[in-house]
């Protein structure tokens, strides 16, 4: 069921206009960040849960001279000038391509939305078939006070025609990774 989660996730990731892939480890992935973050002239924001290869990404992009900013509670910065914040969710959830995050502060919360661009990154053991399968990690998580948001595509919404708008509230373009051998 893992594999099929993995390609039902990146299927309704890019109907809804996000762009996916799947790297085999972080090397792998270096890579594809480093195309994408090379250009960005503002500190890099991160956000998002603890993971087992989060500080090895940091570590490697930061060696590439790329300016991260790690975004905690009670951190003074200027996030809203921000180009691109990159994310560790806690949860995917395949059946509708969403990402989860908790946030225990706002800035935190401010960091997934305010930059135009976003980066998921999230292992394949994270991924979920449907909202049900996340259903006690959600109410434990509500009830230790925290946060939760659900990000499911690139921000957008419709018109009282029906057209659709990009990029009124939160980014405008996401990226998602799966680690696969994570």
């Amino acid at each position: 069921m893992a594999t099929d989660n993995v390609r039902l996730f990146i299927e309704r990731l890019e109907s809804i206009g996000a762009v996916a892939y799947v790297c085999k480890d972080v090397d792998e992935l270096i890579k594809y960040l480093y195309d994408l973050t090379r250009e960005v002239k503002t500190p890099i924001l991160v956000v998002g849960s603890k993971t087992e290869y989060r500080e090895e990404i940091i570590s490697k992009l930061k060696e590439r001279q790329l300016e991260i900013q790690s975004i905690e509670q009670g951190l003074k910065c200027d996030i809203y000038t921000s180009e691109l914040s990159i994310g560790f969710p806690e949860k995917g959830i395949a059946s509708t391509g969403t990402v989860i995050y908790r946030a225990s502060s706002g800035i935190e919360e401010a960091a997934l939305y305010a930059p135009e661009k976003h980066i998921s990154i999230i292992s394949r053991s994270r991924l979920h078939y449907e909202l049900d399968d996340v259903e006690e990690f959600v109410e434990n998580t509500l009830e230790e006070g925290e946060s939760i948001f659900f990000i499911t595509g690139p921000s957008s919404t419709a018109d009282i025609e029906g057209e659709i708008v990009r990029g009124v509230h939160g980014p405008r373009i996401i990226y998602t990774f799966i680690l696969d051998n994570y």
